[in-house]
């Protein structure tokens, strides 16, 4: 009952600050999200790298652990706590036993919310391609944002995850499994609900074993440039 209270007065302040500061221009924005093994991080940075090419004006920014930091900061938590949140494991009792400790009041619902209004506020200044944090999920309503999926097969995925870590099968298939299991219940903790499926966030899905990282960048540049985000 005391989160649901906590939740309920937490969106009527979020409504009133939205009436007091009107909207502005928003993105563009492109986010990532992957499977584990899919090289999200190379790509991304290769697509800021190349609009950076022909860019005058505020340089493109791959963004990932910057949530964290800013969303930490908000709250005046260690970046840990935060990245203890996005990882899903005991989620509620990490938080309950670390609020008893804290002159700060904190739970999840204040973490969750904070976090959105952090990967709100820096994508609103536009130019920004985001690695995964449910990006799609939190930007859905948002105009100027490409929203693409990256996937690919559990055994391509897994030799890929063993050669850029350096590590065996057994440890890569135990990382894959539980990577993607918390992804997932992180975008249905930013979505409030379960839907049957996430196919309906992503402009495009794109299978990394039929594309390199060079071309499937190039991809997601040019459907960047036919949803009008870049020119």
């Amino acid at each position: 009952m005391g989160n649901v209270l906590f939740e309920y007065f937490e969106n009527r302040h979020q409504e009133a600050s939205n009436r007091l500061n009107p909207v502005k221009k928003f993105g563009p924005v492109i986010t990532i999200s992957r499977q584990a093994g899919c090289e999200a991080k190379m790509i991304g940075k290769l697509v800021a790298n190349e609009l950076n090419k022909h860019q005058s004006g505020t340089l493109w920014r791959c963004i990932d652990k910057e949530i964290l930091e800013k969303s930490a900061k908000e709250l005046n938590l260690q970046t840990s706590k935060i990245e203890h949140f996005y990882k899903a494991e005991e989620k509620n009792n990490f938080i309950e036993m670390f609020s008893a400790f804290s002159k700060t009041h904190v739970n999840d619902v204040k973490i969750r919310n904070t976090i959105k209004e952090v990967m709100i506020s820096l994508c609103r200044q536009g130019n920004i391609v985001l690695i995964g944090r449910a990006g799609a999920a939190i930007l859905q309503d948002q105009p100027n944002v490409l929203n693409i999926r990256l996937t690919a097969p559990f055994f391509w995925r897994i030799e890929t995850i063993m050669k850029n870590q350096n590590t065996n099968i057994e440890k890569a298939e135990e990382w894959a499994i539980d990577t993607d299991e918390n992804r997932h219940k992180l975008f249905y903790t930013f979505l409030g609900k379960q839907p049957g499926n996430l196919d309906y966030l992503f402009d495009a899905t794109l299978n990394r074993k039929n594309f390199s990282v060079n071309e499937t960048a190039q991809i997601i540049l040019q459907l960047a440039k036919l949803k009008g985000l870049t020119s």
